[in-house]
């Protein structure tokens, strides 16, 4: 939930890129943001409930997502999120988290002490916070650590070894010239 105090008042709210804006001024992954917005994995249940949240007295009608480019969860949530906003009548804006720190500070995760994106802000019409979606979800988090213990297993790697301590070690006896 947002801090009791918002930086995000109308004006600043309008000052948000759209979505046309933002895949415009992509310098990176563009394409991937493209094959993900042509090829969404919605459902019509889905795009039924968006719509009659859309619909509904004081119901979701903004949207606002803290991204950047360069990261692989933006690119495969917001071009999901770009077409809900557009079936659903909702108006989506776009900041880029290290472009507006105050927005981003307002929804850090991890309790507190991670600028994790994508962030996702369901608002009213006079922006009254209704929920955000932080970075992935619980499944999408469980799913990751699977994988890296299958990868530890199959690689035959100790509990211990993360992905900071193996890059770590790499580029350590590379710079001592101990990796042929």
């Amino acid at each position: 939930m947002p801090a009791a105090t918002t930086v995000i008042t109308a004006a600043r709210f309008q000052q948000g890129v759209t979505w046309a804006e933002f895949l415009a001024k992509a310098t990176v992954n563009r394409d991937k943001f493209e094959r993900n917005y042509d090829s969404p994995v919605l459902t019509q249940a889905d795009l039924s409930f968006f719509r009659n949240a859309a619909q509904s007295p004081r119901g979701l009608r903004k949207i606002l997502a803290i991204v950047e480019a360069w990261c692989g969860d933006v690119y495969r949530e917001l071009p999901t999120i770009a077409r809900l906003a557009e079936d659903s009548g909702i108006e989506l804006r776009i900041f880029l988290r290290d472009e507006n720190p105050d927005i981003m500070d307002e929804f850090l995760s991890n309790e507190g002490r991670s600028r994790a994106i994508p962030v996702f802000v369901f608002y009213m019409e006079d922006l009254q916070y209704i929920a955000d979606f932080k970075e992935r979800s619980a499944s999408a988090h469980a799913g990751l650590a699977n994988a890296i213990e299958q990868s530890k297993a199959k690689l035959n790697l100790p509990p211990s070894a993360t992905f900071g301590n193996l890059v770590g070690a790499v580029f350590g006896s590379v710079a001592q010239g101990r990796h042929h």
